[in-house]
């Protein structure tokens, strides 16, 4: 049956039919996606036969296994997501391992409770002609488990200690302990779907003794250190997740000493065909290949400006200037006790140069659309540590020779909308101004910004890619990764030689905005010296004593960028003009019957208003959100701020710039159907 099936270009441009074993397009030769998908329900594998095509778009592969068909076109979504399906929405900011609704199959019978709800998870292991690596879309733990270095094998476990409590705030902590739902992808590990807890949720001693499973096929220098922490783990000597995640950094770092890591650092920004000024900004400096050899730290930057030629390029190069400079090489906290303090560095840098940009607006009397700023994306290595931090919509992407995964998630309207819970993410870009910043820097007070900065482990060579969204628009990195920068890996082509080829194919295929790019190419060879086997008494007494000092605040939903590191002292920054910005401090009680006067008054006021000004104008549009914002931000715990827009029209990108067809030499014909908004990759 897969032979009268046709896979459907994404380029809006193009759209036609190609064979289910293309990589590229027949007619404009874009790389082909291939987007597997999982079907939620066990019911569905009996249901469902493979190679049948479900709803004229999904065909089944492997049971539970679809391929979308049709990947240009925006999936179904409902009009309310139901509420269990909340969880997964509210996690977003987890997409590198919590998978992503990518929409649903209405029930053939409206009588039948038999929707198809569809989960996405980044890039998935395919083959050269493009079919599953792995029948189950991607391989347990236990499989790939006795194949991997020690410090993969710690990493692993890292990033199930990093998970526990989120997940169990969220009452869904049970799907780590599941083997058949705990997966790998690649570096990362990764949940096939989220199981709710029963009434005794589980803690940690379930968890050490799922880990006591995996040591007799651990890796022989750390099998002693995984039988003592499992021990302490199961007796309950170890009984929180953030002693847990201490003692595994400890053993990351001890671990990651076994390799050696050097950087090739490429940035280039071009104006772009359709617009007269360059409001991007990049560092290093444009167009210079860097070499970094192992024991130097990598800092590369992009920023995107916000405010019109008289500002956003004013911003991003303030921004350029400062970062750099607020940026201390060696922060004064321990590393081995607090692996997290370059975190609060950078994070202390971004809020310096937050204010000094804000100060800028308010010493030119800047207000309202005149204040300028600008997004921001940065990456700082330090040993077997990648630290990634955004403010905006720019992006960062990690790739391997085995996939590409977006690191980061935009600061926009519409990721919002899903992280309250209320929007599937290819439903919310759909809306008008889905793309709007809620933040960026510069545009007011240091004590509004929530920057997040990630901490990622790098254990083998790969590629970080930092862009302004005149690459990442349309999908261009989703559908050219492997094309474009896995040769740089696999050493057929330079750093240098990839960045240039990504700037003009961010000129031909969007053309609509400023682009700027960065590429932190980093290769991992084994140091000269093997590294001894870590003894658990060791870390444990390393660490422990000085987490009994800290005071460790759980309290809102945890964010990648919101670590435990909150209960380290932030360091003042190196050479900073501005004093530090900290958030306000808990509001002052007061009187509920105060409170009720003054309400009473304000809500006679406002409808006063409301009648006049509603006799007089029409409604706005409507929000792109179904139901009003009326809760706190589930990853800051604060009321969402306005949107942040620029004051250049045309904020939404037009359709995108293609050049001549690389089959035919002819410019491909207009698309039949209107584009979907641009960025439209949440992983």
């Amino acid at each position: 049956m897969d032979s009268v099936i046709t896979l459907q270009c994404q380029n809006l441009t193009c759209l036609s039919p190609n064979a289910l074993t293309n990589r590229f397009c027949e007619k404009c030769g874009t790389p082909l996606v291939k987007r597997y998908l999982w079907m939620m329900g066990d019911w569905v594998r009996s249901y469902y036969r493979v190679g049948e095509l479900i709803d004229n778009r999904y065909l089944v592969k492997q049971p539970q296994i679809v391929l979308d068909t049709k990947p240009a076109q925006a999936p179904q979504a409902p009009e309310e997501p139901p509420s269990w399906l909340s969880l997964y929405l509210k996690l977003l900011p987890f997409h590198l391992h919590i998978p992503q609704v990518y929409g649903y199959i209405p029930s053939p019978d409206e009588r039948l409770e038999m929707d198809i709800w569809l989960l996405e998870y980044g890039t998935i292991p395919l083959d050269e002609t493009g079919e599953l690596i792995y029948p189950q879309l991607l391989p347990t733990l236990d499989e790939v488990w006795s194949q991997a270095s020690d410090l993969r094998q710690i990493h692993w476990l890292w990033q199930m200690a990093k998970l526990w409590h989120p997940l169990q705030k969220k009452a869904v902590v049970s799907s780590l302990l599941n083997p058949f739902l705990t997966r790998v992808n690649n570096q990362l590990l990764q949940l096939l779907e989220l199981s709710k807890d029963e009434a005794a949720a589980p803690n940690l001693r379930d968890l050490g003794a799922f880990w006591s499973s995996l040591i007799p096929t651990a890796a022989a220098n750390i099998q002693d250190f995984l039988a003592s922490l499992t021990q302490e783990l199961e007796s309950g000597d170890l009984d929180r997740p953030e002693s847990l995640i201490a003692i595994l950094d400890y053993a990351l770092q001890h671990y990651g000493a076994g390799q050696e890591r050097s950087y090739e650092i490429f940035t280039c920004t071009d104006t772009g065909p359709m617009r007269e000024h360059n409001e991007d900004a990049c560092y290093p400096p444009a167009n210079q290949a860097i070499t970094l050899s192992n024991g130097q730290n990598p800092l590369a930057i992009v920023c995107d400006g916000i405010g019109g030629q008289e500002g956003g390029e004013i911003a991003a190069q303030l921004a350029i200037e400062t970062l750099p400079r607020e940026i201390n090489p060696s922060p004064t906290t321990d590393m081995e006790v607090y692996p997290d303090s370059y975190s609060l560095v950078l994070e202390q840098a971004i809020r310096v140069t937050n204010d000094l940009i804000s100060q800028r607006n308010d010493q030119e009397s800047r207000q309202d659309r005149r204040r300028m700023g600008t997004t921001l994306v940065m990456a700082f290595g330090h040993a077997q540590k990648m630290y990634a931090a955004h403010v905006g919509d720019s992006r960062i992407y990690w790739i391997t020779p085995q996939g590409c995964h977006q690191v980061t998630v935009d600061d926009d309207l519409a990721s919002r909308e899903v992280k309250l819970g209320y929007l599937l993410y290819r439903d919310a870009i759909q809306y008008p101004n889905a793309g709007a910043l809620v933040q960026a820097l510069g545009m007011s007070s240091a004590t509004n910004l929530h920057p997040t900065v990630q901490r990622l482990i790098v254990d083998q060579d790969c590629v970080f890619l930092l862009c302004s969204d005149g690459l990442s628009d349309y999908d261009r990195v989703e559908q050219y990764w492997d094309s474009e920068i896995v040769p740089l890996l696999r050493g057929e082509k330079n750093v240098t030689a990839v960045g240039e080829s990504l700037l003009q194919l961010a000129n031909q295929k969007n053309g609509h905005d400023n682009s700027t790019i960065a590429l932190v190419y980093c290769r991992v060879v084994p140091a000269a010296e093997t590294v001894r086997p870590l003894v658990y008494a060791e870390a444990k007494e390393r660490i422990i004593p000085h987490l009994n000092d800290q005071d460790f605040d759980h309290n809102g939903d945890t964010d990648p960028g919101e670590e435990v590191v909150t209960a380290i002292p932030t360091p003042s920054p190196a050479s900073s003009s501005v004093s530090s910005r900290t958030f306000p401090p808990p509001s002052t009680t007061v009187s509920p019957l105060v409170v009720a006067a003054i309400a009473v008054g304000i809500l006679g006021l406002l409808a006063a208003i409301a009648w006049q000004f509603l006799g007089r104008h029409p409604a706005p549009n409507p929000s792109i959100s179904p139901a009003p914002v009326t809760g706190p931000s589930p990853t800051t715990g604060t009321t969402p701020p306005a949107p942040v827009t620029d004051t250049n029209p045309g904020m939404t990108p037009p359709a995108p710039v293609t050049g001549p067809s690389p089959t035919t030499g002819t410019t491909p014909p207009a698309p039949v159907t209107s584009p979907s908004p641009p960025n439209a990759s949440p992983n």
